[in-house]
């Protein structure tokens, strides 16, 4: 081997035990409800995936046998957890299940001003509920446009982090929540079914970008999560940017105590944030894409789809979900 083989070894090896460190972090952190600078490390569980392949392919060309082993282990660890997203869910029978309830979630941002491509997004989605989320005065001027397709509409557009719910069908029952912040709306209601209410929850927690503010977002979560499970109706659903990915113990804590499981489960890791932002770079937004954006579904329910949609000028993608109620 010459000399610059056993350089180049010598670095794949220092990065491999480099991303044993990051990985084992990132598995801790997925279980134990840290600091926000340790529960960062859960988050990026596909972006690991893809340097342990990278890492493991140099290793190969290499032929360093006995790291290669230690590469295919952290390959293994990485990669079993994520492949259980793309495992389709169970049939119900010869054909899929009719779509009842179509929701599409759109974190719009509130400096975006390609209003068009939202609307047309809408239009040509056309669902039963579109949850609008970082919403000002401006943009629900635009959204009332839809009045002819989503007549009824909930929420606040002027408060923090303003956020709105427009619906085909009036929804029962409509409260504006804060879940323990002073203005960051959450809209809670029932929607109407004749095998009874669905209760309704669309919220948009903190960004958590600092540890007071990561504090409130985690208090937020949880006081989601307990009212969730106190809802008297069997079926229940949360959408919304909770600015939190599958592998935080926070989410885990939130899906545990409201009893829901996330309806991209078989649909893939449907990664929504960023698509683009001014502090990273346009070819580098897509390999630091994280899934933050979720709609979490109790027993009760088929989810027969669920997508991210196309740019529409904001940070996030949005994200579409179709259900169909189920007798489990």
């Amino acid at each position: 081997m010459g000399k610059t083989s056993i350089e180049t070894l010598g670095l794949v090896r220092r990065l491999l035990a480099l991303l044993a460190v990051v990985t084992f972090f990132a598995q801790i952190t997925q279980h134990f409800g840290w600091i926000l600078y340790l529960e960062i490390f859960s988050h990026f569980q596909v972006q690991y995936l893809l340097v342990a392949f990278l890492l493991l392919l140099s290793l190969v060309w290499l032929r360093c046998h006995r790291s290669i082993c230690v590469g295919l282990l952290l390959f293994a660890i990485l990669f079993f957890p994520l492949l259980t997203w793309y495992i389709p869910p169970e049939l119900t029978g010869a054909s899929a299940p009719t779509v009842e309830i179509r929701i599409l979630s759109a974190n719009v941002y509130r400096q975006n001003r390609q209003y068009d491509k939202v609307l047309d997004l809408v239009r040509s989605q056309s669902p039963d509920i579109a949850v609008f989320i970082d919403i000002n005065e401006i943009w629900q001027q635009q959204l009332d446009t839809l009045g002819d397709l989503l007549p009824y509409s909930y929420g606040q557009s002027g408060s923090h982090l303003g956020l709105l719910v427009y619906s085909k069908r009036p929804l029962a029952n409509v409260n504006i929540e804060l879940f323990g912040t002073e203005d960051n709306v959450s809209v809670v209601a029932q929607i109407p079914n004749e095998d009874g209410p669905i209760t309704f929850v669309a919220t948009h927690p903190v960004p958590p970008l600092s540890s007071d503010i990561f504090r409130s977002r985690n208090q937020q979560i949880d006081l989601i999560g307990e009212y969730i499970n106190s809802a008297p109706t069997k079926r229940r659903i949360a959408v919304g940017d909770l600015n939190i990915t599958m592998w935080s113990p926070y989410y885990r804590r939130l899906v545990s105590k409201a009893g829901l499981h996330n309806t991209r489960k078989g649909f893939g890791i449907l990664p929504t944030w960023p698509t683009h932002h001014p502090k990273i770079p346009a070819l580098l937004a897509p390999f630091v894409r994280i899934p933050i954006d979720h709609c979490l579904v109790s027993e009760g329910f088929w989810v027969v789809n669920a997508t991210t949609g196309s740019d529409i000028g904001s940070d996030h993608k949005p994200l579409t979900v179709d259900l169909a109620i189920s007798n489990r």
